[in-house]
């Protein structure tokens, strides 16, 4: 606990002056690894800051709650870093202008991954880029990099997780706020120091007022780059994420995709075919489309008017004349569970409930018709909070899906006052995470997908409270780009233990095994205009791949090894391997791409021991076996003489 002891974390200005340069009184209190400490301020300011340590994983956790317990508006406060920590790095000389680069191998480097953005390089970050005679992801003494979101969304552009390494040593940052944050790394000599906020915050507090920021986590590590994320995985997965835990599924799920705006006889009829082949699915996913009081159907998400009735949760009666009682009873009667598609907080102002409660919604423009619905209003949450939640009541909803296909930023700025910049922001963040805590608390079994047009809304808070099924809208296209499912693969598990990918439409070996991860969904169900389970051939392809999946699964939320660099060229390799510590197994997954002309490739496998041999599976047929001190001599050797080839391989240390 000395670290948090030490450091006091967190730096504003009340009143235009430092508060650490202010009189206050602070009362701390100290149990078991969590540390409260209450700071009171003039004009009746409390400050709260809740740290937790997890001596596991070397990490720390803080989050500040903002009060006033006076009658009076508190002072401005502003320049509020909710994180502002120096920790020490190995000493670094200052940067010479030269007529050779600096070692890249001994530089500090940020691992500041893009965000979800419907490219193949969401997730990644090459930290010895070269841009303008620079490696951009190069810090040293007296420089600084800044980074932020965009448009409040957490992970659009940016994702909210950095990795400063330096020499075998360094710290994984994650940023908790699921809207505009802003962070700065600053290099000294012998430290970094890392600062991170909610951008542009400039308000006085209420009397009686009370909120809470952004949080941080902070784990320290020691070893090589890979070996930190597994060590960040793990972390994540023992104390920030829902799944295994008591009543929720162990693992992500494995679904299948059926459009809302599909007729229910078409629904009835899919779900029908899935129990009827004895189709390993889990869940039914259903999509947007299913709602708006005279919204007709449509085959797929290309047609229709469903998008004009987004706000509008009544059931449409043209599309699903028994409200979708009949598809849930179906789903329950086949053994799966039911996924549904919500999007509450991005309304079309001409639906019912926004023209009789405008007071509910934020308006952003005068050149859209799109409401923003207020969370920080208690009448809006209230509303939102009921609606939903009885609607999952009703259908026995066990995955509530939510989706954000909006950039809310300027909206919630252009509703602040001058006195009260961030603050619209700061309760619609408040209202979002009470919102998805009361769901959890109401319906203790439920899984919460988080969707914003993909992966846009990834950061630590809502990692702890949902798993994000569809991290990339880059899937959307029945045909999408294969390459980018297994770029996503490599780096998305870099960071994240759980999160979920789609197959596309085309019954093809290369493109399904290339989508598995830690969650699937199969998208052959999803469109009208497609048949489904019309042929055996189509049948016998969507089982033998769900049970390979299913067989597979366990492993994608283990430790994870990128084999080959990122690359989203046609002509290479691509190789990756989850190994299980706990079972002494694992799976190796190595693409061969189209334009490949190498037939034979060798591998260096992670957390191979050379005191045991190794027993390998392909998964196509056939067994062999590798000593440990072979692999980590010579490497993994594989022969594919075939292009556009997915292998996969499972190993057992055995002695």
């Amino acid at each position: 606990m000395d670290f948090l002891k030490n450091n006091k974390r967190f730096s504003f200005l009340h009143g235009g002056k430092n508060i650490w340069d202010t009189e206050y009184k602070t009362e701390i209190s100290e149990k078991d690894d969590a540390l409260s400490a209450e700071y009171y301020f003039d004009g009746g300011l409390k400050i709260t800051n809740i740290a937790k340590k997890y001596e596991k994983y070397d990490a720390w956790e803080w989050i500040n709650y903002i009060e006033n317990i006076s009658d009076k508006p508190t002072a401005i406060i502003s320049e509020l870093w909710d994180c502002n920590v120096t920790l020490p790095v190995e000493h670094e000389n200052h940067k010479k202008w030269e007529a050779y680069f600096p070692d890249a191998k001994t530089a500090t480097k940020i691992y500041a991954p893009t965000g979800s953005i419907w490219t193949t390089d969401e997730f990644y970050c090459d930290a010895d880029a070269l841009k303008g005679n620079t490696r951009i992801n190069h810090i040293y003494p007296c420089e600084t990099k800044s980074y932020s979101a965009s448009g409040g969304r957490s992970s659009e552009d940016n994702a909210p997780f950095f990795n400063v390494y330096k020499n075998g040593k360094g710290y994984i940052f994650a940023i908790g706020w699921t809207g505009q944050w802003n962070c700065q790394i600053e290099r000294g000599e012998d430290d970094i120091t890392f600062k991170s906020k909610i951008e542009d915050t400039h308000f006085r507090v209420m009397p009686g007022e009370k909120f809470r920021t952004s949080s941080v986590v902070v784990m320290a590590y020691e070893g090589d780059v890979v070996s930190s994320h597994n060590k960040w995985r793990r972390l994540v997965k023992e104390h920030f994420s829902l799944m295994g835990t008591d009543g929720r599924d162990k693992y992500g799920p494995l679904c299948a995709g059926i459009w809302g705006g599909m007729k229910s006889e078409s629904v009835l009829e899919r779900i029908k075919s899935i129990k009827k082949h004895n189709l390993p699915f889990e869940y039914i996913w259903m999509d947007a489309g299913w709602y708006g009081a005279d919204a007709k159907p449509s085959p797929d998400e290309f047609e229709g008017d469903w998008s004009c009735h987004v706000g509008d949760w009544q059931i449409s009666p043209n599309i699903h004349p028994k409200e979708l009682s009949d598809v849930s009873k179906a789903i329950e009667d086949s053994g799966m569970k039911f996924l549904l598609w919500f999007e509450p907080e991005r309304v079309i102002y001409s639906t019912s409930t926004a023209m009789e409660h405008p007071e509910y919604f934020l308006s952003c423009n005068t050149e859209t018709d799109v409401r923003l619905l207020n969370f920080g209003s208690p009448e809006a949450w209230e509303y939102c909070f009921n609606t939903i939640s009885d609607i999952i009541e009703k259908l026995n909803i066990s995955c509530y899906r939510q989706d954000f296909n909006f950039s809310p930023l300027e909206c919630w700025r252009k509703n602040d006052g001058f006195d009260r910049q961030g603050i619209t922001e700061i309760k619609h963040i408040n209202g979002l995470y009470a919102f998805w805590d009361a769901l959890l608390e109401r319906f203790p079994n439920l899984i919460i997908d988080n969707c914003a047009s993909g992966g846009r809304r990834i950061d630590i808070e809502t990692l702890r409270r949902s798993i994000p099924l569809w991290r990339s809208d880059y899937q959307c296209p029945a045909n999408y780009d294969v390459h980018a499912s297994q770029c996503h693969h490599m780096t998305y598990n870099t960071w994240l233990p759980y999160s979920g990918s789609g197959t596309g439409r085309e019954y093809d070996e290369y493109r399904i095994r290339s989508s598995y991860d830690s969650s699937l969904t199969t998208n052959y169900s999803f469109s009208e205009r497609e048949a489904f389970c019309d042929t055996q051939e189509k049948i016998e392809f969507i089982k033998k791949y769900t049970n390979e999946y299913l067989k597979l699964r366990p492993y994608f939320s283990e430790d994870f090894y990128p084999l080959t660099h990122f690359s989203d060229k046609p002509d290479t390799w691509v190789a990756m391997q989850f190994d299980r510590p706990s079972q002494n197994d694992g799976i190796v997954q190595i693409f061969r791409r189209e334009e490949s002309p190498y037939e034979e490739a060798s591998f260096k496998l992670g957390g191979i021991d050379a005191n045991f041999d190794y027993s390998f599976e392909d998964i196509d047929g056939g067994e062999f076996a590798v000593s440990g001190a072979e692999l980590l001599k010579k490497g993994f050797s594989v022969r594919i003489p075939e292009k556009r080839c997915a292998k996969i391989y499972l190993y057992k240390k055995v002695k």
